[in-house]
């Protein structure tokens, strides 16, 4: 299928449309209808109206604070493309609905009204609340304010992210198009983050080693392919440098399509089925979410399961031994109980006729 040539209008991988126009100087993306949508022609054309120039912000407000962050060196300086944008998107947010305080009157009891809005969606208030701790801390270096009141409030707690149980990931690979089973198999095998998949080249693979720096920390690692990884790249041609790449044969710019293509995965009949199984078996909870970082953790506990240690798990993964003790806590708790049933096992439970009790206990 072709691609979609309509001036400032930029179609996704997965098929999303977007209108882009210059906001301010910045580049603004819209979400338009499907291109077949009887509304695409009319939203089109309200977006390729002129944008109204919004009054420049008032010296000491939030907003003139988030216009003077994104010129700053800390602001510019940030390496992953996701990230910057991740952050634009809340920065943004900030202007729009609090752009008009001043940066002084902001009090603790504020930030935490403000993080509350969004506690319906707590990922949301809590990557707010990561936004706007960075934009506080930048205005206290640089004398707009004498402390960061966002630096004492909590974040929401938040479900973490769930290793995929295998009869999931038997069905996901089964039914899943061939491109996202190999972006399911690279994260089963590599362990990274879906930022970090979607850069990995053949030109990183080195003796059967995948080499790379991770984006959002700035952590080499290298990575042992394991053999069905390998097996995964050779079903597909190498159509880019990248390992993983869209129907048009481009790498993925961003990040989106993969977790799009796994929503619409994890909606797929026969996937639904086994999700229903496992909360019946009382394997996993009702509602429970599986995400491309959960991967990450499947990795994990694979490698202490091999009998790593912290730091080899850690090194390879690019996490910290906190991280990978935190990751592999179930699956260390089982091994602990595999090393340790043939002893739990083979002991007696009911004392035998001539055993004496243990000192401090009282009879029945």
């Amino acid at each position: 299928m072709g691609r979609l040539v309509i001036p400032n209008v930029k179609q996704m991988a997965d098929g999303r449309v977007y209108f882009r126009r210059k906001v301010e100087g910045r580049d603004t993306y819209h979400r338009l209808p499907p291109i077949d949508s009887p509304e695409f022609a009319a939203e089109y054309q309200r977006l390729s109206r002129p944008v109204p120039e919004r009054p420049k912000p008032a010296d000491g407000t939030l907003a003139k604070l988030v216009a003077n962050y994104r010129a700053s060196s800390e602001y510019r300086g940030i390496q992953s493309s996701d990230t910057k944008e991740n952050y634009g998107r809340y920065l943004d947010m900030i202007v729009e609905v609090d752009g008009h305080r001043t940066v002084r009157g902001v009090k603790p009891v504020h930030v935490k009204k403000m993080r509350d809005r969004h506690q319906d969606k707590p990922g949301k208030a809590n990557n707010w609340l990561t936004v706007f701790r960075l934009l506080m801390a930048f205005a206290a270096q640089n004398g707009d304010r004498d402390d960061n009141p966002a630096s004492g409030i909590k974040a929401l707690k938040i479900g973490e992210h769930q290793p995929w149980p295998a009869p999931l990931l038997r069905v996901a690979l089964k039914v899943a198009s061939p491109m996202t089973r190999l972006a399911i198999a690279t994260g089963l095998c590599s362990g990274q983050r879906v930022s970090d998949v979607i850069r990995m080249q053949y030109g990183w693979i080195r003796d059967g080693i995948m080499e790379l720096t991770q984006a959002k920390t700035g952590v080499d690692v290298a990575i042992p392919m394991h053999p069905f990884w390998l097996e995964e790249l050779a079903r597909l041609p190498r159509s880019a440098v990248t390992l993983l790449y869209d129907r048009s044969g481009k790498p993925f710019g961003t990040t989106g399509a993969i977790q799009a293509r796994l929503r619409d995965l994890m909606e797929h009949e026969e996937v639904r089925e086994v999700l229903e199984d496992l909360v019946a078996a009382d394997v996993i909870p009702e509602g429970t979410t599986f995400t491309f970082h959960g991967l990450r953790k499947n990795a994990c506990c694979y490698l202490l399961e091999l009998g790593l240690s912290d730091a080899s798990v850690g090194g390879i993964l690019g996490m910290s031994p906190a991280m990978v003790r935190h990751y592999g806590k179930k699956a260390r708790a089982l091994m602990i109980a595999r090393e340790a049933a043939a002893k739990v096992l083979g002991g007696t439970v009911i004392p035998l006729a001539g055993v004496q009790p243990v000192q401090g206990l009282k009879k029945a």
